[in-house]
């Protein structure tokens, strides 16, 4: 990818970054001249994302679904960088059990960690750039599946579809202050685990030929919309939500060719049949 975004001089806070689109993000910021603070529950993975980054990266242990933690990690970024420009809300939770079976301790986890959690750091960083003046960029995540239905994703497909709502409200308080706030949802994007589970490898066989590109998304694909919303580029823009699916939100991939066989309408077209 080719893309260059020039960051130098700004602060950006990515929550989730122990794997996946969290550390494609921090690099992706970092490489673009960020200070960034890349903040997890998991050690052992926020380790592994900065490693050889140097000082302009931060790792900070912190909980976003508690406001103490919440309110640690940004105040971990005017520690360390002494101002903050961006805030990318990605860190998430998806247990996925039958509606019969879901416990009330796990919904209530969901809630926490994708709700709670972009609540109180969308609150959190928005008080410090209405301090400082100068505006700021808040980016929270979703997710295709808050828009459709899916079997076992009764928490999460409703969590994501809450901080949607909840960016739209954020974004029409935080506008008079300059402090942009939109959401990008993501569609199947490669993430999962490896080895992959044999459940779960047959149903990315079934489901990724029907893709309209036919393949899963990159992390990094998914970054650069996170980088373009959190730039100049993007100086008009907020309140919205970002599909970066493959498309799969529209309609899934041609399985042949388009056969138009109704014979209703061959007097608009024209068309005769022998």
């Amino acid at each position: 990818m080719n893309v260059h975004y020039d960051y130098t001089g700004r602060v950006v806070i990515v929550t989730g970054a122990a794997r996946g689109v969290g550390r494609a993000m921090v690099r992706q910021f970092h490489g673009a001249g960020a200070r960034v603070l890349a903040a997890d529950r998991d050690a052992e993975g926020l380790a592994e994302t900065c490693a050889g980054l140097g000082d302009d990266v931060v790792a900070t242990e912190g909980d976003v679904s508690s406001q103490a933690g919440a309110a640690d990690i940004v105040s971990s970024s005017m520690e360390h960088f002494g101002r903050l420009d961006v805030c990318v809300n990605n860190a998430a939770v998806a247990p996925h059990a039958a509606l019969l079976d879901e416990r009330v301790d796990v919904w209530d986890t969901v809630y926490g960690v994708n709700c709670r959690g972009t609540f109180l750091m969308t609150q959190a960083a928005a008080g410090v750039f209405v301090e400082q003046g100068e505006g700021g960029r808040i980016v929270n995540f979703s997710s295709g599946v808050s828009k459709r239905g899916s079997a076992g994703a009764s928490a999460y497909a409703s969590s994501r579809a809450a901080t949607e709502s909840f960016t739209r409200v954020a974004a029409i308080e935080f506008a008079p202050h300059g402090i942009l706030v939109n959401c990008v949802s993501p569609g199947l994007i490669d993430t999962q685990p490896k080895p992959l589970p044999p459940s779960m490898k047959a149903g990315l066989e079934r489901r990724i030929p029907t893709l309209p590109l036919a393949r899963p998304g990159e992390p990094e694909e998914v970054g650069q919309l996170v980088m373009w919303l959190a730039s100049d580029a993007s100086s008009y823009v907020t309140g919205a939500v970002y599909a970066v699916d493959g498309g799969s939100g529209v309609g899934v991939r041609p399985s042949g060719d388009i056969v138009d066989e109704d014979i209703r309408y061959d007097w608009v077209t024209g068309r005769t049949r022998a």
